[in-house]
């Protein structure tokens, strides 16, 4: 009873589901069939490389047929040297291999390819022989000697044996130089060698003064009489110096500085010439030419500082007096001699770029005394002096 009610109930879902379908969507499809499509390109291809195989295969063994039938014919030798021709003679037979050493030089119309592969497997032809002379047979033949092929393998084992015995020539050992170095100068190694170095200048330096290294009251005595008469204390103005130089790097620290300065004196006072008095302006001009020494104690790509030394041999082109009166007396005098001078300072660098540099140089100057005409140098002959100017690294 219970199978005829599962049979009814199977009937009816039967009955309920014939009808019923699903509809795939369409992602599922395009991946359904682009499964399809690869499954058939693949397969083509297969079949394709198989028969190019078998008609490869084919090929190739037609080709090794031709190959090892046509290598049993025999090919003729030449014979290069007279061993060869006695070991023909010996014993040589048509059908038997010898070994014979390949000629040193390819012949013409053979490539080289030809020429080895064609060695290996070279057979001997019978020899020619005088028509009176016996024909020896086959089997009365003797083998070649052992001690020819020994002395044919040692003729040609002792070029290279040489070569390889020849004891290698030793190349002379360049000497090694040491640099010696300063002991603030940054490692130098043997191979490297110095370039000189220059430096252009263009400077400005204004002098003291008012130094007060000297007693007030004790002067030089100046120059020649210039037919003024001081009736009062002088007055200095600033001493002021342009200058143009190059400065040579003759060390990697050590370099040597000159070139030409321009300075400027003047001093007022109060005095009269002739009958007439009143405010007089006296002022000196000098060309110079220093010489110093530079030595730099730290050297970098942003700051350089130095010490430096030196002195100047100056020579006066203009001595020129002014009374101002109604009207102004004026009068020029030359000036024998050269005005020497010593001086010393410390100095730093600010490098504004690659090539220029912004230089400050304090020191302290002497003046020597001579035939000059009374100024501030003459008066007080130490002077407080700072340079600054620009740098050209070149």
């Amino acid at each position: 009873m219970q199978d005829k009610h599962t049979q009814d109930f199977d009937l009816q879902m039967r009955s309920m589901l014939a009808d019923a379908e699903i509809k795939p969507s369409r992602r599922v499809w395009k991946a359904v069939s682009a499964r399809l499509d690869a499954a058939e390109a693949s397969a083509a291809p297969v079949w394709g490389w198989m028969r190019w195989a078998g008609a490869s295969l084919a090929v190739a063994a037609v080709a090794a047929t031709l190959f090892f039938t046509g290598t049993r014919h025999s090919i003729p030798t030449k014979i290069h040297n007279q061993e060869q021709a006695m070991l023909a003679q010996a014993g040589g037979d048509a059908g038997t291999p010898t070994q014979v050493a390949a000629p040193a030089t390819v012949p013409a119309g053979e490539t080289p390819d030809e020429a080895v592969s064609a060695t290996p497997i070279r057979r001997r032809s019978a020899p020619v022989r005088p028509a009176g002379e016996p024909v020896v047979s086959p089997e009365a033949a003797t083998a070649p000697s052992s001690d020819g092929q020994e002395a044919l393998s040692q003729k040609q084992e002792a070029p290279v044996q040489e070569q390889q015995t020849a004891p290698a020539k030793k190349q002379p050992r360049q000497p090694v130089r040491t640099v010696t170095a300063d002991p603030f100068a940054e490692p130098v190694t043997a191979r490297q060698s110095f370039k000189p170095r220059v430096a252009l200048y263009a400077q400005g330096a204004i002098g003291s003064n008012e130094s007060d290294f000297r007693p007030a009251g004790a002067m030089m005595a100046p120059g020649k009489s210039s037919g003024f008469s001081e009736l009062g204390s002088s007055s200095y103005g600033i001493p002021f110096t342009l200058g143009l130089g190059v400065r040579i790097y003759l060390l990697p620290r050590f370099s040597l500085g000159t070139g030409l300065d321009y300075s400027l004196l003047t001093r007022s006072f109060t005095g009269s010439y002739g009958d007439v008095s009143g405010s007089v302006s006296h002022s000196l001009q000098y060309l110079g030419i220093p010489i110093n020494l530079y030595y730099d104690i730290l050297s970098s790509d942003k700051i350089k500082f130095y010490v430096y030394g030196g002195g100047e041999m100056e020579y006066c082109i203009s001595n020129k007096y002014r009374l101002f009166a109604n009207p102004d007396i004026i009068r020029s005098y030359p000036v024998e001699g050269l005005q020497f001078s010593v001086g010393g300072g410390i100095g730093v660098e600010f490098m504004l770029g690659r090539r220029v540099g912004l230089y400050l140089d304090p020191g302290v100057n002497y003046y020597f005394p001579g035939n000059q005409p009374r100024n501030i140098r003459t008066d007080k002959p130490f002077l407080l002096n700072f340079d600054a100017g620009l740098r050209f690294n070149f």
